[in-house]
């Protein structure tokens, strides 16, 4: 009993300490990173700027089937949030949402709960999904909802972002399709990452015919590499060094889709695979490249790889 009381003690001193004054968080100053949490088949991705922002682009589900009841599992509460917690990050500046398919938005809600975001940005979204309940759960924390189309370009948080889609005249149908999504190209020094939701054959074409894939070294692979997705035209316009792919291990869609690996293989492009390598992470300084990942050793065509800290 004697010692119980000291213990109890040390133990409320060490969590008023905490409270007051947490750990900052572990990401790399005037470093851009972009790192594919696992999250099995579905998608969300931490961005660290620069300048110490932080992004959520995504944040996990799953996919849903008409029939069957909803899993109650929820990735944005049981995978992002622990994930982002064992970096020490307690708040996000901004959460993204991409387009309105459960395995990409139905992690949000708790992410806007347990993070508080200052905004909350979006593409075009359909009403008779997800979304609706998204908007609500954002009002209500005060977070700002803003609208992105093609032609924004803006400094944030040390980089620069473009938006090629979707387009200023673009409308959504009633229910989320793949091609809502919304397509950002981030900058920093000599180098740039292209974050392509869902995006389709139809919509990569489009960015190609007018003139706004610029080489890229950086591509998140859309549609988990669907066959749809990553095409040709795609490929030879960014010629991309690093490709990063979420996908579940052993899925029953057939993601990624060997068409697709075979035309990163033709074009010499280093795969990360969250099925494969677990959560995977590429940095850049602006010059170089760092790669991590958290299972397995990557074949390093280009860049180099060194098994993750976090």
């Amino acid at each position: 009993r004697r010692r119980r009381r000291p213990a109890l003690a040390a133990l409320a001193a060490a969590t008023a300490f905490l409270l007051v004054h947490p750990f900052p968080p572990r990401i790399r100053p005037g470093t851009l990173e972009l790192t594919a949490i696992d999250v099995g088949q579905a998608e969300s991705l931490l961005v660290a700027l620069p300048a110490g922002r932080l992004l959520i682009v995504d944040g996990g589900g799953s996919p849903t089937f008409s029939g069957r009841a909803r899993n109650r599992f929820d990735p944005g509460e049981d995978v992002v949030a622990p994930y982002l917690w064992s970096r020490s990050i307690r708040r996000l500046d901004v959460i993204v949402s991409t387009h309105g398919h459960e395995d990409h938005i139905g992690g949000l809600a708790a992410l806007v709960d347990n993070f508080r975001p200052a905004e909350l940005w979006v593409g075009a979204v359909a009403e008779n999904g997800p979304w609706p309940a998204l908007r609500a759960r954002a009002r209500s924390r005060g977070v700002h909802i803003v609208e992105l189309r093609r032609g924004r370009r803006f400094a944030y948080g040390g980089a620069l972002f473009e938006v090629l889609a979707p387009a200023p005249g673009y409308q959504p149908a009633p229910q989320p399709r793949n091609n809502d999504s919304l397509v950002l190209r981030l900058s920093y020094g000599r180098h740039s990452f292209l974050l392509t939701g869902d995006i389709e054959r139809s919509v990569e074409l489009e960015l190609a015919r007018r003139g706004l894939l610029a080489p890229t070294e950086v591509l998140k692979l859309a549609h988990h590499g669907s066959r749809t997705s990553t095409t040709p035209p795609l490929l030879d316009a960014l010629r991309p060094a690093f490709a990063l792919l979420s996908a579940g291990w052993e899925n029953s869609f057939g993601f990624p889709h060997p068409e697709v690996l075979q035309r990163l293989a033709e074009r010499r492009v280093l795969l990360l695979r969250t099925d494969r390598h677990g959560r995977a992470t590429i940095r850049t300084d602006g010059r170089r490249f760092e790669i991590e990942t958290e299972l397995w050793p990557v074949r390093a065509a280009r860049g180099f790889w060194r098994r993750s800290p976090f």
